[in-house]
Formats: C-alpha cells, sequence, structure tokens
C-alpha cells in the first residue's frame, strides 16, 4: 500500500504521514518548504517537494499510489489576498481530483471540517443537518466548494468520500489551526484566560491521534460519496477551560469577560489588518462564533468505521504533557 499524503508537513498531515508510515505503508508525501523534511523523517516516507497548484509536482509524488489523502488546506482565519483560499481550497482539490482520475487512484479521502456544516441549534449536527446560517468566512466556504468539486466526481464513479474533523487539539507541531492548544499553551505561559461570558456556549473538540486513526479507518472502511465526521466530545466554553485548569495542577485564573469588548477589538484588528496588512489577533467572524454553538454527532464514524473517541479528560492531560515538555512550560 502507498498513499500519497497532501499537506505532510501540517498539523494533521504531519501526524497522519508518521502514522501511517509506522503502520508499515510507505508513504508518498508532499510538501513546500524543504525545512519540513525534518519532521517527516522515517524510512518509508519520500519526500515529494511541490504545491496543490502544480500538476506536475502533483503527477509525480501520486507516481504508483493506491490512496490519496488530500489534507492540505489553507485554514486560516484570515490573509492577505482571500482569492487564496479558493485558489488553494478549491482549485487545488480540482486539481488533486484531475491527477487521480489520471493515476486511476484506488479512494480518494478529502479532508474537510464540520466548519461546512455551520452551527448546531437544539441537537448535535450529523452528516445530514442542512446547513440553517449563512456562511461567514473564506475557508468554510472554500472548502464547501471543495466538498461540491468532490462529489460531482463522486456522481459520475470517482472513488472520493470525506471526512470532517472538528476543532482538533493534541500533541503534534505547532499550528494555528488548533486554537485549543494556544489556549493551553497562554494558560501554561500566564496562569490566565480570558472567556466570554457566554460560557455555556458548547463545542465539539477533537483529540489529534483519534482524528489520524479515522483517516485510516476511513481508507480501510469507508464507502464512497460518504461523509464522516472525526470529532470528539462535546463541552462548554467553561468545561473546557476548568478541564485544562485542572489539569494543569497549579493555580490559575479564568476571567470571564462581555462579547462586546471582544467585538471591539476584532473590528479594530481587522481594520488594521485590511490597511496596514497586520494579521489580526481575531477577527469579527471568529467572535461571533463564540456565540453560536458547534454540537457535534459522530454516531456514523462510529459505528460504520469503529471510530473511537478518546476521553476528553485523558486527552486534554496528553496535550498539556507533550506542550509542557515541548515548550518547556
Amino acid at each position: 500500500m502507498i498513499s500519497f499524503v497532501t499537506g505532510a508537513s501540517g498539523y494533521l498531515g504531519q501526524r497522519l504521514a508518521m502514522k501511517l508510515a509506522e503502520n508499515g505503508d510507505k508513504v508518498h508525501a508532499l510538501i513546500r518548504n524543504p525545512k519540513s523534511a525534518a519532521d517527516l523523517d522515517h524510512p518509508n516516507i519520500k519526500i515529494f517537494y511541490g504545491d496543490l497548484m502544480d500538476i506536475g509536482s502533483i503527477q509525480k509524488g501520486m507516481q504508483g499510489c493506491d490512496t490519496v489523502f488530500h489534507v492540505a488546506a489553507l485554514a486560516r482565519v484570515w490573509t492577505k489576498d482571500r482569492n487564496d483560499f479558493y485558489k488553494v481550497n478549491l482549485e487545488g482539490t480540482s486539481n488533486m481530483i484531475k491527477v487521480s482520475k489520471e493515476m486511476k487512484i484506488s479512494k480518494f479521502i478529502l479532508t474537510s471540517t464540520t466548519g461546512t456544516i455551520g452551527p448546531s441549534l437544539n441537537l448535535q449536527n450529523n452528516e445530514e443537518t442542512p446547513r440553517w446560517s449563512s456562511f461567514n468566512n473564506d475557508y468554510e466556504i472554500s472548502k464547501s466548494l471543495a466538498e461540491k468539486e468532490l462529489m460531482k466526481s463522486v456522481d459520475n464513479g470517482f472513488p472520493g468520500l470525506i471526512v470532517l474533523p472538528s476543532r482538533i487539539f493534541g500533541p503534534g507541531i505547532d499550528s494555528p489551526s488548533s486554537g485549543v492548544n494556544r489556549v493551553i499553551i497562554g494558560f501554561l505561559k500566564k496562569r490566565m484566560a480570558i472567556i466570554p461570558i457566554q460560557s455555556h456556549i458548547i463545542g465539539n473538540y477533537s483529540f489529534i491521534d483519534d482524528i489520524v486513526e479515522g483517516h485510516i479507518l476511513a481508507m480501510e472502511k469507508g464507502e464512497i460519496g460518504e461523509k464522516y465526521i472525526l470529532g470528539g466530545e462535546n463541552k462548554t466554553l467553561f468545561e473546557l477551560f476548568e478541564v485544562i485548569k485542572n489539569s494543569i495542577n497549579q493555580k490559575g485564573i479564568i476571567l470571564k469577560i462581555p462579547l462586546w469588548p471582544m467585538m471591539h477589538f476584532s473590528l479594530l484588528s481587522q481594520f488594521l489588518a485590511d490597511r496596514f496588512g497586520i494579521e489580526p489577533k481575531i477577527t469579527p467572524d471568529f467572535v461571533k462564533r463564540l456565540n453560536e454553538n458547534a454540537a457535534f454527532d459522530c454516531s456514523k464514524a462510529i459505528s460504520k468505521l469503529g471510530y473511537f473517541i478518546t476521553p476528553f479528560d485523558q486527552a486534554i492531560t496528553s496535550t498539556i504533557q507533550f506542550l509542557s515538555k515541548k515548550h518547556q512550560l
């Protein structure tokens, strides 16, 4: 078995490539930055340099592969040119599908996000939940369009399926895509965290090792044309921060503030970003989502794939131990 993994230098992709290699599979890893090759040091991993806009590098890396894990994405809250989201996440996916058809790949797993399903109401969202709210950021729009692009090909016989991770945290390389990890690092450094008064808002938090295993299970057992939510436990913001504070076993303070100061700060940050290109700490969309539930049901992945959710407290403790050691905190 030879798997082609895009985004192999990223937070999730690197962990997935290493797990596949440790399982004995051969991995062709597509990365852009040669410095990232050190994080993929394994005899079963072969590095290919390139990006999703370069058809030639995709063809070269995919040669001889059976399975494609398309993990690469522009997963940020902001970029100087919003068109970058569509270039990477949509056009890049189209390029991957095109080459996969040429290479007659047996299975194509697209890593998307539960963000394409949107916020939840009174019930947990599942794979069939229709989106009831508008999109508020280019990342989620571009990922939703990428899903639709894949499903058009699936309707014409392409062997694709989709996995949808929720908010990922856990051991791994530093990445802007794991907000929970950044919260933990900040609390370890400052012994203080600021959360909105609306701390009853629910989110779904997924342990990275579970997500990696879910991708492999999707390769082994996933049905063509299906979507699988790969998440974790649903927790309120207050529960999340309490578990972090209690797991660190050191005194810390959690401050609750209204959303309006955060919104004003985010608007200023957005203005500075648009005017001077200064990357915002938080965006208005991020603040809005702090007031929206995002609860998800993983029962389909559990029943159909054998997906397993690591207990939340255990996952947080493991993450804190890793980050404390890595950052010497």
